[in-house]
């Protein structure tokens, strides 16, 4: 038995235990889509009810703001994202994640600690 912990495992147990159930899955699936089970729903409203706290109830510089994530796109266009906004990423070749281009200096790999992302040495 091996002791590595995949995202096929985490889902696996997750689906086990009532967490989370691939989207329609009687009818074959939607590809890396889940609908959330009783345990899944209340997971996570917790992780949003301890988010919303922090980030908004604890501070009073900031406002709570519940919008539409799909805009128009003249609305990207005046907020200047389609012109300037880039967030390059690097694959890291030892682990396989990714990292922000401009925080790799910051970042190391988990499997090689003394590997920044994107370098690889054996």
């Amino acid at each position: 038995m091996s002791d590595v912990v995949t995202m096929d495992k985490i889902v696996a147990l997750s689906k086990r235990r009532g967490f989370v159930f691939p989207t329609s899955e009687i009818y074959g699936g939607l590809g890396s889509t889940y609908d959330y089970g009783p345990y899944g729903v209340a997971l996570r409203r917790n992780v949003k009810d301890a988010w919303w706290h922090t980030m908004v109830i604890e501070r009073d510089d900031i406002v709570g703001l519940d919008s539409a994530i799909l805009q128009h796109p003249r609305t990207w266009e005046a907020s200047g994202h389609l012109e300037s906004f880039t967030d390059p990423l690097v694959d890291c070749r030892a682990c396989g994640q990714r990292f922000r281009a401009d925080q790799l200096e910051d970042n190391q790999c988990p499997q090689k600690p003394s590997v920044h992302p994107g370098e690889y040495r054996q």
